[in-house]
């Protein structure tokens, strides 16, 4: 699967109204600190413990409760560490404060700059949060058709460099409008969304999956021959088809898929192999549905397009 942020739509919005709510709060901390350095009022208690970096809102989201999918995610550590730092230095700046002694301008300007460079982090955070949203289908919570093709090239580049065999795959539910005809159009989104999460778990770390549209989906098997692939992709047939899918209303549906597969080809531009796992993919549907064929085995008729 694709690395860095692996949450759900749902809770990755979530998390981007949490971290705002964070930076209200630390404005509205900073205000205080400010305020009890420049007129020499008792701070706020809190602010003075060893674990204050616990004890704020910020420290509170990003202590007090699991993050399943964050710590992958570029700079969530740095986050916390450096938002533990800035404490230390607040805590350095109110006990001198406190005692009498002149704040050196040094020590502030430290801690200033670690107050910046939080909010900055955050900001980053959320952006590569916003960025996951915007590249990611609604429905499955997959990557989109709008970042395949840049993550394709990558990995055409990738494979030609090294010279080794990768393979994309075309895959449609086969009749998935009766699935919407018999059973609505809610219960046929449930139903995509589950089938398209069980294909996804049985990938291996480092292949991918994405919407193309409707009820096609996109999948690159890096590191893989033309026969590789068509193994692993026909388990992922097998299961798909085995698999009972449970809608709300206790009525169990199956459904199964037809694929193609497609090797990158140094003379074939990304767009090229795209179009040939789905000639072999319609060559799939056309010859019966509900199986893998790969576009190096289809006859030079099927190759040049799908019968109908």
């Amino acid at each position: 699967m694709p690395e860095g942020i692996d949450l759900d739509n749902a809770r990755t919005r979530e998390m981007v109204q949490e971290l705002e709510q964070c930076i209200l709060s630390h404005s509205a901390w900073l205000k205080n600190l400010h305020r009890a350095l420049l007129c020499r009022l008792p701070p706020n208690p809190d602010d003075l413990e060893p674990d204050a970096h616990c004890r704020c809102d910020f420290g509170r989201w990003y202590y007090g409760c699991p993050h399943p999918g964050l710590p992958a995610a570029a700079g969530f550590r740095s986050l916390g560490e450096g938002h533990h730092t800035m404490h230390d230095r607040a805590r350095d700046l109110l006990h001198k404060a406190g005692a009498g002694a002149p704040l050196e301008p040094a020590d502030y300007d430290r801690f200033i700059d670690l107050s910046i460079a939080f909010v900055s982090r955050i900001r980053d955070l959320q952006l590569s949060m916003v960025a996951r949203l915007s590249d990611s289908d609604p429905l499955t919570g997959i990557p989109s058709r709008r970042g395949m093709l840049p993550r394709l090239a990558q990995e055409r580049e990738r494979s030609l460099r090294i010279a080794q065999p990768c393979c994309v795959c075309m895959m449609d539910f086969d009749n998935f409008k009766n699935v919407n005809d018999i059973y609505g159009h809610q219960a046929g989104d449930q139903v995509l969304r589950a089938a398209v999460q069980f294909v996804a778990t049985l990938l291996r770390k480092y292949d991918s999956i994405y919407r193309y549209g409707g009820e096609e989906f996109l999948l690159c098997l890096p590191d893989t021959a033309p026969q590789g692939a068509k193994n692993i992709v026909d388990r992922l047939r097998a299961g798909l088809e085995a698999l009972p899918i449970a809608l709300k209303d206790g009525t169990s549906v199956q459904v199964t898929a037809s694929f193609g597969i497609a090797e990158i080809d140094p003379g074939a531009s990304v767009e090229e192999v795209i179009a040939r796992a789905d000639r072999a993919m319609l060559a799939a549907k056309d010859a019966g549905r509900n199986r893998v064929l790969l576009w190096s085995d289809l006859a030079p008729a099927k190759r040049a397009g799908w019968s109908g």
